[in-house]
């Protein structure tokens, strides 16, 4: 019988759980092995290195086994950053029953910005219901309507299940024009150099949580768009540099902590970063310049 303070861990094929009962609060950290995609930002944010992740099994191009997170009952602090940066949703932690995070509780991580909205308007009035069998997390629901034909006339009553939506946008993009407003909390960049794939693999594409990377038969190819640069297509991509996905920054609340700070360190390259923001500080100089010179022009002619 586990004493009183000390973790018990519990584990099977589909979930992993720590729970550890103190005197006035009992904390249970969840992980969902089907909702995980292996990407290892949890591994990669948690402070006391507690999460490790197994390789992920690629045979003949195709995934066989993604990467499989494992947690250490003696590390793990219940801090709970790991839960707030996981991009799929796959960990939860609650006390005393109650979904909490507690870095976030204690203001020591922000809000990620997860803003959606659905209009139900549009979407009643759009022959189309596609875009709930696209969404890639199955965070999308609603009551298709028919014609007498059985064609769809559109949506009623769609809802969004905000804690298993992915903010991939796809919806957004997809769907009915100003259905859905959908803002993406994850900034970066993935590229991808067909001429290092090895032939006929689609390993990425297998991995990929949004499928925002996709194979035709003979190539793969990314649609940045659903991107939200968790890295786990690089991480199962069998040759180094492939594809590379970068992480630039968040969108967050504000918040000022030394966690975050160090949270950033391990989760953001910053010479990317860098590089992207001087780039487009040199591209709005470049306008500037522009249309300084059209100005003149136009005075002139």
């Amino acid at each position: 019988m586990p004493s009183r303070g000390q973790t018990i861990k519990t584990a099977t094929d589909v979930r992993l759980t720590l729970m550890r009962p103190m005197v006035t609060r009992r904390y249970e950290l969840a992980l969902d092995h089907e909702v995980c995609c292996g990407c290892g930002t949890c591994a990669t944010v948690c402070p006391k290195e507690a999460i490790t992740l197994t390789d992920a099994e690629v045979v003949d191009g195709r995934l066989q086994v993604r990467p499989r997170v494992d947690i250490d009952a003696d590390k793990c602090v219940y801090c709970g950053e790991c839960v707030a940066m996981c991009p799929t949703h796959a960990l939860s932690i609650t006390v005393n029953g109650e979904p909490e995070v507690p870095v976030i509780k204690g203001k020591a991580f922000p809000m990620l910005v997860r803003r959606m909205s659905v209009n139900q308007a549009v979407l009643e009035q759009a022959p189309t219901a596609d875009y709930i069998d696209n969404c890639p997390s199955g965070a999308l629901s609603g009551e298709i309507l028919r014609d007498a034909h059985a064609q769809v006339t559109g949506v009623r009553d769609v809802k969004l299940d905000r804690g298993v939506c992915y903010n991939c946008t796809r919806c957004m993009e997809e769907g009915p024009a100003g259905g859905f407003e959908i803002v993406k909390p994850y900034q970066g960049r993935i590229e991808l150099d067909v001429a290092r794939c090895p032939a006929g693999c689609q390993a990425c594409a297998d991995v990929c949580p949004t499928h925002a990377i996709i194979y035709d038969g003979q190539h793969v190819s990314v649609d940045e768009r659903f991107c939200i640069y968790c890295g786990v297509c690089e991480r199962v991509c069998p040759v180094p540099g492939a594809i590379r996905s970068v992480r630039t920054g968040y969108l967050h609340m504000p918040v000022e902590s030394a966690a975050w700070t160090q949270a950033l360190d391990r989760l953001v390259s910053y010479r990317e970063a860098v590089r992207e923001y001087a780039v487009k500080a040199q591209l709005k100089r470049r306008d500037m310049v522009v249309r300084a010179l059209l100005g003149g022009d136009e005075s002139n002619a």
